[in-house]
């Protein structure tokens, strides 16, 4: 998923320079954070998603659990490239702070230890026929820095640098060990927000003026396929990393504007991605997708705006690919690629912590049709495509108008 665009208003706010009381503390106060690394496959870094949990005790010190997911594509001398090695990390950092300009411009230091698990997916046709073992637990060190921005009350953007040393592991292949090394640098950027505002305001629903705001979102979570049948013994399966072998890894961005009650409209960017299955042969490979569509939010205010239930409905467009293609034993290959029309309709449940931060739960229903497969030289195949979405997720309101 590209965030340049999805993040250009934010940097615009941050450039234009936000609010004039925006500022760090010196008191202790939570966040959460999320951070991309949108130019790290430069060095060959993957979907590097960062999500951090933690808080500022003083005006110096503070701590913060860090889960980092990217992949690095692993080769073989001999063999070539097997596949995508994933790494999960879930890392304990403390982080030493320095304010500067009143408080709005703030460098750190990080550094921590913690678990890291890896695991080979999307595998390439040079694994194909082969014996592999390519997992497990070890461990990784992260040291860094990084500077953070205040653009409001208790919103940041920052950057991050770091290098992330993991332990390599073991793997074997056809009986051979090899070593699986996914050191990498990193690189990313995004924002922070405080669940706590320096000077406290009130929830917009009590404050008359100003009724229409601009937000950023960030969704995670996993689907579910209502629709897996393309014909001709083609159908969508749950990748390997499925939970539970049915629940997909998914991810979301979201730009909106809240009208005055009970309107809003936002901009939804999916990621997601399913294997396809020809019958009697196996996997030939991935689709992925991205789904962007525009709709509508119909808000409901309540316990005087802590809590605003919604729901949603729009239509837009599916871009779908052919990715990460298998070799068979039949010689059968897999093609694909187009934009598909698609629609959304859903609902969920937004709480405000502050009066510009709120987490929500999102269940979404989407509906794309007419997308094009091809086996090998026999004819286009058209189908359906159809999935629940269950995410989980933060709304930051940048600036009110």
């Amino acid at each position: 998923m590209n965030l340049r665009r999805s993040l250009a208003c934010l940097l615009v706010w941050v450039l234009c320079g936000g609010t004039l009381a925006a500022q760090d503390s010196d008191r202790f106060r939570p966040y959460l954070r999320f951070h991309s690394g949108d130019i790290e496959p430069l060095w060959g870094v993957d979907d590097h998603w960062s999500f951090g949990l933690g808080a500022d005790f003083n005006r110096h010190w503070g701590g913060e659990l860090a889960l980092d997911f990217f992949e690095r594509d692993y080769r073989v001398s001999g063999i070539g490239e097997l596949g995508e090695v994933a790494a999960w990390n879930l890392i304990p950092e403390v982080r030493l702070r320095r304010a500067f300009r009143n408080g709005r411009l703030v460098p750190y230091l990080i550094a921590g230890i913690g678990p890291s698990f890896l695991q080979l997916n999307d595998r390439k046709s040079a694994a194909y026929g082969r014996d592999f073992d390519i997992e497990g637990m070890t461990f990784a060190v992260a040291g860094g820095a990084g500077v953070e921005y205040f653009f409001a009350d208790n919103l940041s953007f920052g950057v991050e640098g770091r290098y992330l040393w993991i332990n390599p592991i073991e793997g074997k292949v056809d009986g051979q060990r090899h070593r699986v090394d996914m050191s990498s640098a990193m690189f990313t950027f995004g924002l922070r927000a405080y669940f706590s505002e320096n000077d406290p305001r009130p929830l917009l629903t009590l404050d008359s003026e100003k009724q229409r705001r601009f937000y950023f979102g960030v969704r995670v979570g996993g689907s579910v396929l209502t629709d897996d049948h393309l014909g001709r013994g083609l159908k969508f399966e749950p990748e390997p990393s499925a939970l539970g072998g049915v629940v997909n890894q998914t991810g979301a961005l979201t730009l909106g504007v809240d009208l005055r009650a009970p309107w809003g409209l936002e901009v939804v960017a999916d990621s997601l991605e399913q294997k396809v299955r020809l019958a009697g042969v196996g996997s030939l490979g991935e689709y992925g997708m991205g789904i962007v569509i525009p709709q509508v939010r119909l808000r409901h205010p309540m316990g005087r705006g802590k809590w605003v239930p919604y729901a949603t409905a729009g239509v837009g467009a599916a871009y779908g690919e052919v990715n990460d293609r298998r070799e068979v034993a039949t010689g059968e290959r897999l093609r694909g690629k187009g934009i598909y029309p698609a629609l959304s309709l859903g609902a969920g449940l937004e709480y405000f912590i502050v009066r510009n931060l709120s987490l929500h739960t999102d269940l979404r229903w989407l509906y794309s049709w007419g997308h094009e497969l091809r086996v090998s030289q026999g004819p286009k195949q058209k189908g359906d495509f159809s999935a629940l979405l269950m995410t989980i997720g933060f709304r930051a309101y940048l600036f009110e108008f």
